[in-house]
């Protein structure tokens, strides 16, 4: 089996619900709109893609549940995809935050990188989630993290949002009253201190407030992308 992982563009459209993107059109409507998005870009991939499963940034529950071919919604903040579901897609909504994905023999976890999330230990909840699924040790286990802000684009006015001093320690420096996040290096060192291997962890360079691919809040393109995260068959690549 493949692991694809991949994200929509700006020009495959804005994938959000909320109505202050849409102020003529209905809740229903907008659902609609935002389903015949998702098809569309699915669609337009090639891949054999036969169910999908939305991981929103509203999801809440700090738990971790595996998709099948019959899951519709969830609520968990982590999903687990397994390369036995294959042609069944995980679609993270997101736009400055990184999406963390961890793999191991045709099984992988899934989650998204906000500050609240690492506040409240995802990165550890994500590994042991792995896990339980596969009996793998951390360091057997391969990291992925998608495009986001680099540490000289992720300007916070403040640091309350960083509640969790011990993992925030020496990510950020402050310039001119503002304070320059360095969020890859969070995560990095969330792994390391979980015995991952660091040549088994792999980010994406791509800086989401640069490039005009992606919807962006720090860069005021506001919106929202899909990161698609899908096993196939190797033919299908």
């Amino acid at each position: 089996m493949k692991l694809n992982v991949f994200s929509t563009t700006i020009k495959d459209g804005n994938f959000t619900k909320e109505k202050k993107y849409y102020p003529n059109l209905t809740t229903k409507e907008i659902n609609l709109l935002y389903d015949a998005n998702i098809n569309r870009f699915l669609k337009k991939t090639g891949f054999p893609i036969k169910n999908y499963v939305v991981l929103s940034t509203k999801n809440k529950e700090l738990k971790a549940r595996t998709v099948t071919e019959t899951t519709k919604k969830v609520k968990e903040q982590i999903l687990i995809l397994k390369g036995t579901t294959k042609d069944v897609a995980v679609l993270v909504e997101t736009n400055d935050n990184p999406v963390i994905i961890a793999s191991f023999n045709n099984t992988c976890a899934i989650a998204l990188g906000t500050i609240e999330n690492i506040n409240n230990n995802i990165v550890h909840e994500l590994i042991e989630a792995l896990i339980k699924e596969t009996n793998a040790a951390p360091f057997e286990m391969t990291f992925y993290i998608t495009a986001c802000p680099s540490k000289e684009n992720y300007c916070l006015d403040s640091l309350d949002k960083l509640t969790e001093l011990g993992i925030w320690k020496d990510t950020y420096l402050k310039k001119r009253g503002k304070y320059y996040l360095d969020i890859r290096y969070a995560i990095y060192n969330q792994l390391l201190y979980e015995i991952v291997d660091p040549h088994y962890i792999y980010f994406d360079s791509k800086d989401t407030t640069e490039n005009l691919n992606y919807y962006s809040n720090l860069a005021e393109r506001p919106g929202l992308n899909l990161t698609c995260v899908v096993y196939t068959d190797e033919e299908d690549v």
